[in-house]
C-alpha cells in the first residue's frame, strides 16, 4: 500500500485530492494508456494519451538529474475507487489520508495489480523522465492531483483541458526573465549581450552613434510602443548567440549554481564554439565587441537592406540574422589563429568580396525559414571565403 496525506478540492467536475508522493512510489503504481487504433480495427481508437516524444524524453532524463530540477505542476492521476481508501484526519479540516491498494478482483471483475492502480491523465513525459533519476542525489517528490473513480469520459475531459487550455509561453519572455538570475549560464550571458546590443547608443565627438542592433530587437517578443524598426525577436537573437557558447547549456547552468568542484571536464574547443573561452574566463565584453563589430561590418556592406523597414527585405530579420550569425563562426575562424577581438575592418574585408546587392536581399530570393537562411549562408561562405568549406 502507498499512503499519502492529501487535501480535498471541490470543483464543478467533482472532487479530487492533491498531495505529494515520492517519484519512486508513483512509478511503482502508475500506468499510461496511449491513444491509438484498436488492434485489428482501424475504425476504432482507444486511449487518451499522446505517444511519448523521444526528443522531449531525452531532455527530461537529463533534466531530472540536475541540481535545480523541478516539476512544480501536478501530475494528474485517475484511480479506480476499488483501489483507494480515504480517511479524514481528525482535527484537520479538509485533510485526509489516501491509501492506494491493488484490487483482488471478484467473480465479475478482474484484479487490478498495485502497479496499475494509478492511471496517468497528464504528466506521462515527466514520469518517464523520472525513470532516469539518480536517487542517490536525494528524493524527488511529485505533487499529484488524484481523481477517484473518474470514468474515461471525465479523464478525456481533464486531459484536454489540461493541455488545450494552456497558453504557450513566449520564448522571448522566458529569456527576458533571466534578468533576475544571479548565476552565470549561457542563457544569462546571451540575454545580457542582447540587451546591451539593443541599448547600444553613445556620443562620440559630439555625434550620436547607434550600434547595429539599437532598438532593433523586440523585447518579450513584441514591439515596444512608439518604437519603429524592431525587426528581430529577442529569442531569435539569443538563440543565434547560443550556437557559439558552450553546447550543453543546462549543465553549464548547474555548474554555475554548484561551483566547478569535483571531476574536471575537458574544455570545448573554441574552434567549435567560438565564444567558449570568453565564457569560461567571464570575458563577456569581448563577446559583445566581436558581435557588434561583425554586424557593424554587415550594416556598412548593406546599409539599405539592413536599415530597411520595407516589407519583404530579409537582412535584419530572422532569415538574414540566422544566416549571418551562423556565418560569424566561419568568418571569425578565417581571420584568427587564436581567440581575440576581431575589428570591424577585418570583417569588412571579407564582406567586400561578396557581390550580393542590397536590393537582392528580399524574400523572393531568400524564402522565409530555414531554406532561405541556408541559401544565404552558403552564398556568404562561397563568396566571402572563396569556397572554403564549412568547418
Amino acid at each position: 500500500m502507498k499512503v499519502l496525506n492529501v487535501l480535498k478540492v471541490d470543483q464543478p467536475i467533482g472532487e479530487f485530492y492533491i498531495g505529494a508522493i515520492d517519484s519512486r512510489d508513483l512509478l511503482d503504481i502508475a500506468t499510461v494508456d496511449i491513444r491509438e487504433f484498436s488492434e485489428g480495427n482501424p475504425g476504432e481508437i482507444d486511449g487518451i494519451q499522446r505517444e511519448l516524444s523521444p526528443s522531449r524524453l531525452n531532455l527530461l532524463k537529463e533534466y531530472v538529474n540536475l541540481d535545480y530540477a523541478t516539476f512544480p505542476t501536478s501530475v494528474i492521476l485517475a484511480i479506480d475507487e476499488r483501489c483507494v481508501n480515504v480517511e479524514k484526519i481528525d482535527g484537520c479540516q479538509g485533510l485526509f489520508t489516501l491509501g492506494i491498494n491493488g484490487y483482488d478482483g471478484d467473480d465479475e471483475n478482474p484484479p487490478i495489480p498495485l502497479s496499475e492502480t494509478a492511471f496517468v491523465i497528464d504528466g506521462q513525459h515527466r514520469l518517464a523522465g523520472l525513470l532516469a533519476r539518480n536517487h542517490e542525489k536525494g528524493p524527488f517528490e511529485v505533487n499529484v492531483s488524484i481523481f477517484v473513480g473518474a470514468d474515461i469520459a471525465d479523464q478525456a475531459e481533464i486531459f484536454s483541458r489540461a493541455n488545450l487550455a494552456q497558453t504557450k509561453v513566449n520564448k522571448s519572455l522566458m529569456y527576458d526573465l533571466l534578468d533576475y538570475a544571479k548565476e552565470k549560464s549561457p542563457y544569462k550571458v546571451a540575454h545580457d549581450i542582447v540587451v546591451a546590443l539593443n541599448n547600444d547608443a553613445f556620443e562620440e565627438g559630439g555625434d550620436r552613434k547607434e550600434g547595429p542592433f539599437y532598438h532593433r530587437i523586440k523585447r518579450l517578443g513584441k514591439r515596444t510602443p512608439g518604437v519603429s524598426g524592431e525587426t528581430l525577436a529577442q529569442a531569435t537573437v539569443v538563440n543565434g548567440l547560443l550556437r557559439h557558447l558552450p553546447k550543453n547549456q543546462e549543465k553549464e547552468r548547474s555548474k554555475s549554481i554548484l561551483g566547478f568542484g569535483g571531476r574536471k571536464e575537458p574544455r570545448e574547443s573554441w574552434k567549435n564554439r567560438i565564444f567558449v573561452d570568453y565564457y569560461r574566463d567571464e570575458d563577456f565584453v569581448s563577446i559583445l565587441l566581436i558581435v557588434s563589430n561583425y554586424f557593424e561590418a554587415v550594416r556598412d556592406k548593406w546599409p539599405g537592406a539592413w536599415d530597411s523597414h520595407e516589407q519583404g527585405m530579409i537582412l535584419s530579420r530572422t532569415t538574414g540574422y540566422n544566416a549571418l550569425i551562423r556565418f560569424l563562426r566561419d568568418a571569425y575562424l578565417y581571420i584568427v589563429d587564436a581567440p581575440r577581438v576581431v575589428k570591424k575592418s577585418e570583417f569588412s574585408e571579407i564582406f567586400s568580396r561578396i557581390d550580393i546587392l542590397d536590393r537582392d536581399l528580399n524574400s523572393e530570393n531568400y524564402l522565409p525559414g530555414s531554406s532561405g537562411s541556408g541559401l544565404l549562408y552558403r552564398q556568404l561562405l562561397e563568396k566571402g571565403l572563396k569556397g572554403i568549406s564549412d568547418r
